[in-house]
């Protein structure tokens, strides 16, 4: 198997302030069949998916309003992510995009931004967020 070397590793990953206080607990714990994701990166991952998938990115703003959940380094544990964010960065910039590893997570947030907000309208008050995101995601995304 080929190594994947990650030119995210010293990279930051944030969430938007209001979403990690409003939503991130909810949603990430190890071991409860009620929180859809594991860890936090895979509920990153969905929510990058997500504002992929729509189209949009949702600018994040001063580091004051953003919250860092991780860094890059995480990316080298499921190393295809290293490369779905290299193919991305290739889509939205050329192979210039390449070269701009901070660029890159900067887009990727920005995205991950778009989908955690509709993660979070989809979530908000549910008392299983599974079900409930199983249930109506598909259905948003027939619309999206």
């Amino acid at each position: 198997m080929a190594t994947v070397l990650n030119p995210y590793a010293n990279q930051d990953l944030f969430w938007p302030s209001e979403f990690h206080q409003n939503h991130v607990k909810a949603l990430q714990g190890r071991g409860d069949v009620r929180k859809p994701f594991q860890r936090q990166i895979d509920l990153w991952w969905c929510a990058l998916c997500l504002g992929v998938k729509i189209g949009q990115r949702t600018r994040l703003g001063p580091k004051a309003k953003l919250v860092k959940f991780n860094d890059g380094g995480i990316l080298s544990s499921d190393p295809w992510r290293i490369t779905h964010l290299e193919l991305l960065a290739l889509a939205e910039f050329g192979e210039e995009g390449l070269d701009n590893p901070s660029g890159t997570i900067q887009m990727a947030s920005e995205y991950a931004a778009t989908g955690a907000r509709v993660i979070g309208e989809i979530c908000m008050g549910a008392a299983e967020p599974t079900l409930t995101l199983l249930t109506q995601l598909p259905d948003y995304l027939e619309t999206a």
